[in-house]
Order: structure tokens, then sequence, then C-alpha cells
């Protein structure tokens, strides 16, 4: 093997990597969700009147319900996952280093 189809092989086991992380948080989202919903009642109090907890409050939205919270982080993690891949991987942390060794007004 080359010197490109090594780096090819290790950003597509990279990739599978990061795929295979974010199916397992969709599936401990889901099962720890469904888990605190039906099994354990909970609630803690938060800043202010906020409550976190995994139970709607009926109307007075001082209630954030975990499961809204984590979807949110499970959604960026999709996004930065399936739409920007490349965001802020090895490669890119290996481009700007290049980049700032190459540049003449670092001492």
């Amino acid at each position: 093997m080359n010197n490109l189809e090594v780096r090819k092989l290790k950003r597509a086991t990279q990739r599978v990597e990061e795929i295979k992380k974010f199916y397992k948080h969709v599936v401990a989202y889901i099962l720890i969700n469904l888990f605190l919903a039906f099994i354990w009642n909970f609630s803690f109090k938060l800043v202010g009147d906020f409550i976190l907890s995994n139970q709607f409050d009926g109307g007075d939205h001082k209630h954030l319900p975990i499961w809204f919270l984590w979807g949110i982080f499970l959604t960026l993690h999709g996004v930065k996952t399936f739409a920007f891949p490349n965001l802020f991987n090895k490669d890119w942390e290996e481009r700007k280093v290049n980049e700032y060794m190459n540049k003449k007004d670092l001492n």
C-alpha cells in the first residue's frame, strides 16, 4: 500500500468509528429515556424556578425534560457526524498545524 491508500484507509476507519459512536449514542438515548420515563420518576431543581425532570409539568413551562435537552445534544452530534464530518477531525488539526508551521511570522 502506498501512502495515499494508507491515509484513505485511516480516514475511512475513523469515519466508520464516528458513525458507530453516533448510533451508540442514539441507542443509549432511547434506552435510558425509556427507563427514566417508565421506571424512575425524578426531578432536580436547576437555576431559578426551572426543574430538570423526565415529566411534563402541565403548562407552566418550568420543567425542562431531560429527553429534550439530551435530544438537542444528540441532534448536534448527528449534524457533526453526517452534515459536517470533516469540520474538526484529525485532518483539520494536521492542516492547521501545517498552516501555522509554514507561516513566517511565528517565532
